[in-house]
């Protein structure tokens, strides 16, 4: 049995470093290029953020007895509380906006910060100065939505309303949450954001100016960033809604004592996004990037993505050898004399290969899921996805291809780095040798004149350079 084990490890390493090297360092232009190209379409962008919502419904669907979800509120101002108390008034009314803030702050003492996703910018004919006096006075603990997008201030007004808020400490952050193909990211923040300044106590708002794009204006001209969201927040997360009883809403402050706390509006549709989950408020979401933080969610680095699929490209490499010994033994030798088996070879045998990497692939990101749930790290499942489709389609041929299998570790290293690599030298050397001494001599049949020795000494260094150099700067550039 131990024998056994030990004989399949063999075998797995070896397919692992046949998926690593002769993929990866001596890949083919073709398969290369192809990968490029697909992961430059608005097809491999919707891929990616399809696999990264079924990553994040998973997770969600996983962690229902994950534990006790992070010290967060939402408390957002539903359609009454805006009928009702702000007299379906926009901009909100800032003196009633103030209440509403001060309610919040005297109902929540243990609070480390008070997250406002509403803009407070000072608007004409609203008192304002009530307003910036109680934000400097809680400076430590109130985080608001940076007024505008732009290194120039839109106003004087509003410019001098964030130099007197930034001079006093109070933090600020961007509102704006980054989508893909019509889903809400919950993996990336921008850089600045209203999450990522709740819960650095450091974070400046004249650091906002250095989170955009130079040149650039509007949501597109901010840098993203890795800021996971917590799947089960998303889903089950604290919100009390405002109806306008500042009474109620203190009781339910005080009763749930939460750490953090986003104010932010549910009226209308406006500001509804959707999400893997269904559609949420803005204030939710980065509640949600608030809980990811505190429960340590964090993706694993672009290495460790590309390790992780180089190994679950070896294990689908060895189910998917193993069936086609099967199929080898008991059925290709006869599909060249008979229809019935050509049919099954060439046509049902590739369906089977799908579906192997289908399951595979589902499992993969179960499997990912279940980490991510246990630990908080995510190892998306879109590279896994990724590798699969371009090895369906180039490597494995759907089936087709006779598939390569290793036995062990050393004949792997042998066979897929070795042998090419000195092979390629090798030429290179034989071929600039017969130039040097092909002027001494007269060539005998059968061996390379000047002309052609010229051809083999470039094309054996371009293969060496382009199967083994090349591949490795490019690999190395993108892991830094």
């Amino acid at each position: 049995m131990l024998r056994r084990i030990a004989a399949l490890l063999n075998h797995l390493g070896g397919q692992f470093l046949y998926e690593a090297m002769i993929r990866t360092l001596r890949g083919s232009l073709f398969i290369g290029g192809a990968a490029v190209v697909l992961t430059s379409t608005g097809a491999w962008k919707y891929l990616l953020s399809s696999f990264a919502a079924h990553d994040f419904v998973q997770a969600s669907r996983l962690s229902v007895a994950a534990g006790p979800l992070p010290s967060v509120a939402t408390v957002l101002i539903d359609d009454r509380g805006y009928r009702d108390y702000f007299g379906e008034r926009s901009p909100l009314d800032r003196q009633r906006l103030l209440k509403l803030m001060q309610t919040i702050d005297a109902a929540t003492p243990r609070a480390r910060a008070i997250v406002v996703d509403l803009d407070l910018a000072p608007l004409p004919g609203h008192a304002q100065r009530a307003l910036l006096d109680f934000l400097t006075r809680h400076r430590a603990r109130w985080v608001i939505a940076a007024p505008e997008l732009t290194a120039m201030p839109a106003s004087p007004g509003r410019a001098y309303w964030r130099r007197a808020l930034c001079h006093a400490g109070v933090r600020m952050g961007w509102p704006y949450i980054p989508y893909d193909f019509g889903y809400a990211s919950t993996a990336f923040q921008f850089r600045g954001s209203l999450s990522q300044a709740a819960i650095d106590p450091a974070f400046h708002c004249d650091n906002l100016g250095s989170t955009l794009l130079r040149g650039r204006t509007g949501p597109g001209a901010l840098r993203r960033v890795s800021v996971p969201m917590a799947p089960q927040y998303l889903r089950d997360g604290l919100v009390l809604p405002f109806g306008g009883d500042l009474g109620q809403l203190r009781a339910l402050l005080l009763a749930t004592s939460p750490r953090w706390v986003v104010l932010g509006g549910s009226w209308g549709k406006s500001d509804l996004q959707s999400t893997p989950l269904g559609r949420r408020y803005g204030a939710q979401l980065h509640a949600a990037a608030i809980a990811g933080h505190l429960q340590g969610e964090r993706m694993a680095p672009l290495g460790l993505q590309i390790l992780v699929t180089w190994l679950f490209l070896a294990c689908v490499d060895v189910v998917i050898g193993l069936l086609y010994m099967a199929v080898e033994r008991s059925l290709l030798s006869w599909s060249l004399l008979y229809a019935g088996h050509r049919f099954i070879v060439q046509r049902i045998w590739p369906l089977v290969l799908v579906a192997v990497v289908v399951a595979s692939v589902l499992l993969a990101s179960d499997a990912s899921a279940e980490l991510r749930v246990h630990t908080g790290y995510w190892i998306p499942s879109a590279v896994l996805g990724g590798g699969a489709i371009v090895h369906l389609v180039f490597v494995w041929n759907w089936g087709l291809n006779k598939m390569v299998r290793y036995d062990s570790v050393g004949a792997a290293w042998h066979q897929v780095v070795v042998v090419p690599i000195q092979g390629d030298w090798k030429a290179a050397r034989h071929a600039l040798h017969l130039l040097r001494n092909h002027s001494r001599r007269t060539p005998v049949d059968g061996e390379l004149s000047a002309p052609r020795a010229v051809f083999e000494l470039v094309a054996a260094l371009s293969s060496l350079l382009i199967q083994t150099g090349l591949p490795l700067l490019a690999f190395s550039s993108a892991l830094h």
